[in-house]
């Protein structure tokens, strides 16, 4: 079992991407026709995924969030990881689809560091 010690800078910045493409992505749907529960929701979680990841751009190490904002940043990994699955597809070139491979499954360690 891994600790929160072993997520380096590198790990951190994945968190980051993976939390900002699942804002990116949340911004994409609520611009579309939603039932008011889902709008709601989907509100819900995009402020609280800028919020974990404003203290990150501000302090980035994982130790300045609490336990709500780790499962927060569990569950913005979770996000990019069924994001980066459904961009994988035949239009892409090798280099692109192993290079959003390697992301998912940084995305997937660290989720398993995270939930462990």
């Amino acid at each position: 079992m891994k600790s929160l010690a072993s997520i380096s800078d590198k790990d951190i910045e994945t968190i980051k991407l993976a939390l900002n493409d699942s804002i990116s992505d949340m911004n994409t749907e609520l611009k579309g026709e939603l039932a008011d529960r889902k709008r709601d929701a989907l509100y819900e979680y995009k402020s609280k995924y800028t919020r974990v990841f404003d203290k990150l751009r501000s302090n980035s190490s994982l130790y300045a969030l609490s336990e709500s904002d780790l499962d927060i940043v569990a569950g913005g990994l979770n996000d990019a990881i069924e994001l980066i699955e459904d961009a994988l597809g035949d239009d892409l070139s090798n280099e692109e689809n192993s290079e959003i491979l390697i992301y998912r499954d940084d995305c997937s360690r660290l989720v398993t560091i995270l939930t462990s």
